[in-house]
C-alpha cells in the first residue's frame, strides 16, 4: 500500500517539469490508488468490527431477522399440528373416560408371609 504511494509520488516528482497530460495521468493513478486502498481499509475495519461483535456476544441484525423468521415458521407449524389434533379428537364417537383401577395383585411373598402368620397362630393355640 505505502510502496504504491511512494512509486506514484516518485512519478509525480519526476513529471513536475513535464506537460499537463502527465499531471492528469498522475492524478488519475493517485485517485485509483486511493479508491482501491479505501476499499481494503473499509474491509479490514468491517472484519475487525465483526470479530469484536462476536467476541462480545452481540447478535447481528441479520441473525436476529433469521431467528424471527424461524420463530414464525415454527409457530405456523405448531398451529397446523394442533389443528390436526383437534380434528382427530372431534371425529371420535365415544368420549374418553378413565379406566377403573385393576384390583391389586397379591405377590407370592405376601402370600407366603400370610401363610406363616396363620400357621404360627395355630401352633400357639
Amino acid at each position: 500500500m505505502a510502496s504504491d504511494l511512494n512509486t506514484i509520488l516518485k512519478k509525480y516528482l519526476a513529471n513536475l517539469g513535464k506537460n499537463e497530460e502527465a499531471a492528469v495521468e498522475l492524478t488519475r493513478s493517485i485517485k485509483s490508488w486511493v479508491v482501491q486502498n479505501g476499499e481494503i481499509v473499509r474491509e479490514r475495519i468491517e472484519s475487525q468490527i465483526d470479530e469484536t461483535v462476536v467476541r462480545m456476544g452481540f447478535a447481528k441484525s441479520s441473525e436476529i431477522e433469521n431467528l424471527n423468521a424461524r420463530i414464525v415458521e415454527l409457530e405456523n407449524r405448531l398451529k397446523s399440528v394442533s389443528g390436526e389434533k383437534k380434528e382427530r379428537t372431534s371425529k371420535r364417537k365415544k368420549p374418553v373416560t378413565k379406566k377403573s383401577a385393576a384390583p391389586k395383585k397379591v405377590s407370592k411373598s405376601s402370600k407366603a408371609s400370610a401363610a406363616i402368620k396363620s400357621t404360627k397362630k395355630k401352633v400357639s393355640k
